[in-house]
């Protein structure tokens, strides 16, 4: 991942030095108009795309390396029980299959949060065009889910969020980014207060969480539709809108 991850940014520098450096006048600060930060986003959206084709195919490498490494530790387990190997023997397996695993998550991870800061560049436009809500309101589209909740949130909140979701479902709540994140930075979001889940709204988990953050007072946008390309971007959106860094 971390590869993957040095490939883009390597991308962009080449791009930078192919298409030379942007010069600001010198008597004053250079500042992105609206159609070169829209240029800009869509060029790197494409780049996170096409890694994340590269990031799937490592994920079902590291799958099945999870996978021979819970059959290596069965098998030491089930020698160890017959007295034919030393309990060092079966704590190796136990830590390589930890780390297979690890590798598993954190590709899980970086992909969710790929889709869900994607999912929220792109349908950016839609969001700003759409009316804004009172202190309290609430709609609903085919695409967007939104709350305006009057609650003080900051992500120092994330933890009761979180403790509700374990108690009602029995594992953890499924963060994806929580506060601003590389990702965020190369698609000019301020997502620095906010945290995204990766539930689909619309799923049991997802309406529980829901309910809970408008009883809460939380606000919140949750994403129903997915990004061309990507396997979901749906997801829910804690914390105010955050169109633009």
């Amino acid at each position: 991942m971390v590869a993957l991850l040095t490939a883009v940014e390597s991308g962009f520098a080449q791009d930078s030095l192919r298409n030379g450096p942007v010069r600001a006048p010198a008597n004053r600060q250079f500042n992105p108009t609206e159609t070169e930060l829209k240029r800009s986003r869509a060029d790197v959206i494409q780049k996170m795309k096409e890694t994340r084709a590269g990031a799937e195919k490592l994920l079902a490498l590291h799958e099945a390396e999870r996978q021979r490494s819970a059959e290596e530790y069965e098998r030491r387990r089930d020698l160890y029980r017959q007295g034919l190997i030393a309990r060092k023997d079966v704590l190796d397996a136990e830590q390589v299959l930890a780390d297979a695993m690890s590798r598993v998550e954190e590709d899980q991870r970086w992909l969710a949060e790929t889709d869900a800061a994607m999912t929220e560049a792109t349908m950016r436009d839609e969001l700003l065009r759409l009316p804004g809500l009172a202190l309290g309101g609430y709609s609903e589209t085919s695409a967007l889910v939104r709350f305006n909740g009057g609650a003080l949130w900051s992500l120092a909140g994330a933890a009761k969020i979180e403790q509700y979701f374990a108690r009602a479902f029995g594992h953890a709540l499924p963060i994806s980014a929580l506060g601003q994140t590389a990702t965020h930075d190369r698609l000019h979001l301020d997502h620095h207060d906010a945290m995204d889940v990766a539930l689909q709204p619309d799923s049991t988990e997802g309406q529980a969480l829901l309910n809970y953050l408008r009883q809460a007072g939380i606000p919140f946008i949750a994403f129903r539709s997915a990004v061309p390309g990507a396997a979901t971007g749906a997801h829910i959106h804690i914390g105010k809108p955050s169109p633009r860094k």
